[in-house]
């Protein structure tokens, strides 16, 4: 009997919780019995404005004059994502602005957070383990300190073949202190590949290359661990993560 007391209770509540929650139905509901009532009263009083009104309220909901929205979610999302990105590469560059120092104490202007996807993805320079990705990193010579990291670090033996990302021109080889033996291959007018630390260098300037062929080898060559390549890719003059363009 308590039990069926307590039920009885708890419907009774939930009926008055939904009678005073649901304020905006009672208010269409108030407002659809009015619009009824007027235009019975319109009706009795003034047929001929009542059927001129109904024509027009008729008209009006025709499919060649009912306005249509041109509300797409999906391109709503597009331009929403497309900022998010754009915000995104600015508080990226922002970031590494204040706690990036490379290994001139600069920070690197041409840097891009796009996934850039050409056509026809480019093949992987070599197969190894990749070390250091493409970003923020803490200095491999300095752990106190923090560098953006613009290519990607691939480590394989010494002596192991290095291949060309894609087809190409060779327009520059060279050495730096810092890039060691390295090669810079132009792919259209869009890309450009460099390849860093190289052992020994088996193209010169102005060769064309294919995509897949053997360039180089890996070595320790400029400011460097151990043996690996350095991996850059650039695409329209600035530097993006080369994982999503390779396959």
């Amino acid at each position: 009997m308590k039990n069926e007391t307590e039920i009885k209770n708890k419907s009774v509540a939930r009926y008055k919780n939904i009678s005073t929650d649901n304020l905006y139905l009672y208010t269409q509901i108030i407002i659809t019995i009015i619009m009824v009532i007027s235009c019975i009263m319109l009706k009795l009083k003034n047929e001929d404005i009542f059927y001129q009104l109904r024509e027009d309220y008729k008209m009006f909901f025709a499919t060649e004059t009912v306005y249509e929205s041109n509300f797409s979610y999906k391109n709503f999302l597009t331009v929403i994502s497309d900022e998010a990105k754009e915000k995104y590469e600015e508080f990226v560059q922002t970031l590494c602005y204040v706690y990036g120092k490379g290994a001139n104490d600069t920070y690197p202007s041409n840097i891009s957070m796009m996934k850039f996807t050409p056509d026809k993805k480019g093949t992987m320079p070599l197969n190894g383990y990749i070390t250091s990705k493409f970003g923020i990193r803490k200095n491999p010579f300095n752990s106190k300190e923090k560098d953006f990291h613009t290519g990607t670090d691939i480590a394989a033996e010494k002596g192991t073949f290095i291949k060309s990302a894609f087809d190409g021109t060779v327009t520059e080889t060279g050495y730096t202190d810092i890039a060691g033996n390295y090669i810079k291959i132009q792919s259209g007018t869009d890309i450009q590949t460099f390849y860093g630390h190289t052992q020994f260098i088996f193209v010169r300037q102005g060769d064309a290359v294919l995509q897949g062929q053997t360039i180089a080898t890996v070595g320790d060559t400029g400011l460097v661990t151990g043996p690996h390549l350095h991996f850059e890719l650039l695409y329209k003059g600035n530097r993006v993560n080369p994982v999503y363009a390779v396959e």
